[in-house]
This record gives structure tokens, sequence and C-alpha cells, in this order.
């Protein structure tokens, strides 16, 4: 009883950052998104989605690859001690996007009591596998959807487990302008523990609009999201190509009604097509975070 009871008071210290940064609620630190290249660019990437990570940001955006591709992600969440980890693959099949992801977001072996003598550790994980498929609806329309399983473990001895479902669409406005709406875990997406008690991931819906200007090497775009009730944060980012070997990148997180914000810079670096890329997130309050991530 002792070691639930500190175990489950360590939990609630290392997660208070998520629950701080983007409110308390099963599976919150997936919300805050995937890539670096996205985070760099304020997370304002549902109407962008043109890379590996689309499998995430608006599962439509798969419909627009034409070859294979592979990314992966690891940060430390806000410096706080909680991994959060991304390695998804994409591909065409019939004139079909698909993809296929593993996320997670995990605090591991934490040592808890020390000084009291109890010595012990406890691995909270929250994870999921996401399978996309995405196609083309008309010449200027995209439409996508994900199924997604998730799984937790509370760190002790309690498990649980369920289904989410997402839908994306993209649409083309001329050669400039593309409009991006995600509806991720509609309706809410339900887990069921082990005891019987049951959770409820909150449904996400985020319109966004990209602009691309000097042949597609300068992208602006901005994104909101609605959770059902109010308004979410808004996104604001920028991507620069510099040369077909680097861009540069930032953006602007608004949150509370526009009462607060924090920033977003980072870079990327192509070498004969591998891509890697940083992004570093800055929100003093809770804590900072650095992004990396890759793709091929």
């Amino acid at each position: 009883m002792k070691r639930v009871m500190v175990v489950s008071l360590a939990l609630i210290m290392v997660l208070s950052a998520v629950a701080l940064a983007d409110g308390i609620g099963a599976f919150s630190a997936f919300k805050n998104g995937i890539g670096a290249r996205a985070l760099a660019m304020g997370g304002a990437f549902v109407a962008v989605a043109d890379d590996a990570t689309a499998v995430c940001w608006n599962p439509a955006g798969l419909a627009q690859l034409s070859d294979t591709r592979l990314a992966g992600m690891s940060t430390d969440l806000f410096g706080k001690g909680m991994t959060h980890q991304y390695i998804g693959a994409v591909t065409t099949f019939a004139n079909l996007g698909v993809g296929l992801a593993w996320e997670r977001a995990s605090v591991d072996d934490q040592v808890v009591d020390e000084e009291g003598g109890l010595g012990a550790t406890f691995t909270w994980t929250e994870q999921a596998i996401i399978g996309s498929i995405a196609t083309n609806v008309m010449d200027a329309a995209k439409a996508g959807a994900n199924v997604k399983y998730y799984m937790s473990n509370n760190g002790i001895d309690d498990s649980a487990s369920g289904f989410g479902f997402d839908l994306g669409l993209l649409v083309s406005l001329g050669d400039m302008f593309v409009i991006g709406v995600n509806a991720s875990d509609l309706a809410g997406s339900k887990l069921s523990w082990d005891g019987g008690a049951t959770d409820v991931i909150s449904g996400l819906y985020t319109a966004g609009l990209a602009m691309k200007l000097v042949d597609d090497k300068l992208i602006l775009a901005t994104d909101v999201g609605f959770d059902g009730s109010e308004l979410g944060d808004t996104h604001v980012g920028v991507e620069f190509q510099v040369i077909d070997e680097l861009a540069l990148r930032g953006g602007v997180v608004l949150t509370d009604n526009f009462q607060e914000y924090y920033f977003t810079v980072g870079a990327g670096i192509n070498v004969a097509g591998l891509y890697v890329d940083a992004a570093y997130v800055i929100d003093e309050p809770v804590g900072n975070t650095l992004v990396l991530s890759a793709e091929f």
C-alpha cells in the first residue's frame, strides 16, 4: 500500500507539466504534436502535412506523397523526464496513401522515496499504434482517416486499452493556398481499465490554412483548435527553404484566449535524402523542450 501511494504521488508530480501545458486528460502528451519540423513551425501543420508525420497531423496529407518514407522522433517533454517518441512509415499503394505509426509517451524507471528507504521505481506509459489511409477525392481535395489502438499502463499494475478514429481533409485553392481540417478522436475515444474504470480521450478538431510562396520555398501557416466546447490554442508558423540542403523555421503559439504565448524555433538539413530536423519549444512557465527527428 505504501508503494502504491508513493508511486501515485510521484506520477502526479511528473504529469503536472503536461496538465499545465495541454490540460488534464488521458493521452494529453499526444496533443503536443510530433516531428521537429512541425513543432518548430509552432505546430501549424494541419494544412501542410506533407511528410511522414502527416499520420498524426492530418492523415489526408498522405495522399500528397508519392514515395516511401520512414520517420522517427524522440524528445524529453518540457525537460521533466517524460519521453515522447514516434516511429512512422508511409507509402503509396493502388493510388492510396497508407501509413503505419507508433507513438509513445512515458516516464521510465523513476525512483521514488529513495530517502525514505523504499527505493521503488515505476514506469508509466501511454502508447498508440496508428493505421492510416488517404486518397484523392477530386483534383483539389484529399481525404484521410486513422484507426488508433491505445494502450496505457499507470505504473501501479493497472492497464487500459481502447480504439480511436480520426478524419482529415485537405483542399487546395489554386497553387498558393491550402485549407486543412483534422478531427482527432472523433466524439471521444474510450479507454477501459482492467479494474473496470473508464477514461475518455477528448476529441480535438483543428482547422488550418497554409500559403506557399516563392516556388513553395516559403510556407506560412496557421491552425486553430476546438475541443467541442471552446476554442483552443492558435498556432502560427513559417518555414523558409534557404537552399535545398537547409530550411529555417519559427512559430508562435497563442494560448488562454490570446493572453499568453510562447515561441518555437528550428532548422532542418537535407543530406542526400536524409532529413534531420531540430526544434526548440520555448515555453518558460512549463519548461523548454528540444525536439530531434529524422526522415528518409
